[in-house]
């Protein structure tokens, strides 16, 4: 018994988790009679792709009636009721704490990307360092000319490449959010 109930409140708090889904079940709740999918491309303004994928995540907490409309089924509507919980019982000291859990919760890409521009960083200085050792022996002891030639590009690049993974490194939340828009949707 126990077992069940945690798989169904696994399903729908995997079905709320993105706005999108929410948004879906919403519009199909304001209409009890049940909407068309192309009703649903329009109301949204997505993609068919992405409102597919949104679709199928919601399996079982929606579904199509005889007309070929979606409709709510009991788990979505179990689902869209706690929405309304949520929304009904607020309370002041709510918003302090969506603060502390938003500012707790990170994005599953930040982390993992912030390592790789780290481990990039830190590979770029030590190639950077080896470039000026041999720019500084090639000066003291002498070199071919093709040497002379290509230390200042190698060293160019090296800098560049450097300055560069700092910057993204800097920027990692940002760009990370919208990478995370085009592949999910509007986070909205």
């Amino acid at each position: 018994m126990f077992e069940a109930e945690e798989q169904v409140e696994n399903i729908i708090f995997q079905a709320l988790v993105h706005p999108m889904r929410r948004s879906v079940l919403k519009i199909i709740a304001y209409r009890p009679e049940g909407i068309s999918y192309t009703e649903l491309v329009n109301e949204l303004g997505l993609s068919t792709g992405k409102l597919n994928y949104h679709l199928e995540q919601l399996e079982g907490l929606i579904m199509k009636n005889e007309e070929r409309y979606y409709v709510l089924t009991s788990l979505g509507k179990k689902a869209l009721s706690q929405l309304k919980l949520i929304k009904e019982q607020k309370s002041p000291e709510d918003e302090k704490f969506v603060r502390i859990a938003e500012s707790s919760q990170k994005s599953s890409l930040q982390p993992t990307l912030k390592s790789f521009l780290l481990v990039g960083i830190f590979f770029s200085f030590v190639f950077l360092v080896t470039w000026f050792y041999l720019a500084y022996l090639a000066i003291v002891e002498g070199a071919p000319i093709i040497v002379y030639i290509l230390l200042p590009f190698l060293i160019a690049i090296g800098v560049g490449l450097l300055v560069s993974l700092i910057l993204a490194l800097k920027k990692t939340p940002d760009w990370i959010r919208r990478l995370e828009r085009r592949l999910f949707g509007p986070i909205s």
